[in-house]
């Protein structure tokens, strides 16, 4: 029985071993096919396609620019794959870490944010259809950045990719990225200029007034030479306006010389009779 259990174990554990060895067989196989040079000796090179795709809206983002930088070299020692940094990037000390998700932004923007002012990269256009592609690059890991927004978009964030590429147990030369295009801005209509008035080499000039003809002089009140003026008033004062009109004064005359002639009459026929 004890020899019997034995057994078991001894092939329970074969077991787990093997399944250690097939699972680990992909990683040795990728690490041992890595092409670093070409059959004549020169370094390999790749290509990295860039296509910016608004999935929401189902249309390409056309316009802006993308810029690359090369932050680190592919190194091998002792069967081991490793990036180096290398160029602008020689030692900024920024670690690294696990690149299995090279589309976290996080350490992407801290190697942009590291990049000095007027740093060199590869730029290009992004065409009609969203694609910006970068050929004949050095293996290594890259920095993209939208260094020029896509019209009615902000820019992409910054992400790195792996050139080559590690897929299914094969390395990709030519690799294909799609990053999470920016948040939609709507354009706004520009504002036409406002044509600018020419200013004289001598400075603004004031526009002339047009003449009017001179009103008539009007006559002038003699002065009072007898009433000396008080202080705060005019030597002549001038009456006010009221309103008041002449012709209502002969009319009630004339009015007042009937009535009274009326009543006269009246008066008379009343004693009379």
């Amino acid at each position: 029985m004890k020899r019997t259990d034995l057994k078991k174990h001894a092939a329970a554990l074969l077991l787990m071993l093997c399944l250690l060895a097939v699972s680990a067989l992909p990683a040795f196989a990728t690490s041992a096919n890595i092409k670093l040079t070409d059959r004549n000796g020169d370094p390999m090179t790749g290509t990295i396609r860039v296509r910016l795709y608004d999935e929401a809206s189902q249309k390409a983002l056309r316009g802006g620019e993308l810029t690359i930088y090369r932050v680190a070299e592919v190194q091998r020692k002792n069967g081991d794959l490793s990036f180096e940094y290398c160029g602008d990037f020689y030692g900024c000390g920024i670690e690294l870490g696990d690149l299995n998700d090279l589309g976290d932004s996080s350490l992407a923007g801290r190697l942009l944010d590291y990049l000095a002012p007027g740093s060199e990269g590869t730029v290009q256009a992004v065409d009609n259809d969203g694609n910006a592609v970068f050929e004949d690059l050095e293996l290594g890991l890259y920095l993209v950045a939208q260094t020029k927004a896509s019209a009615g978009y902000k820019a992409v964030n910054p992400f790195l990719v792996s050139l080559p590429l590690a897929e299914d147990g094969q390395w990709l030369y030519d690799v294909d990225a799609s990053p999470k295009v920016g948040a939609y801005t709507p354009e706004t209509p520009e504002t036409p200029d406002t044509p600018s008035t020419p200013v004289s080499p001598d400075g603004p000039s004031t526009p002339a007034t047009p003449d009017f003809p001179d009103a008539p002089n009007e006559p002038s009140t003699p002065a009072d030479t007898d009433t000396p003026a008080q202080p705060g008033r005019p030597a002549n004062p001038a009456l006010p306006k009221t309103g008041q009109l002449n012709w209502p004064v002969p009319v009630m005359a004339v009015s007042g010389l009937l009535l009274f002639a009326f009543g006269w009459t009246l008066d008379r026929r009343y004693r009379t009779v």
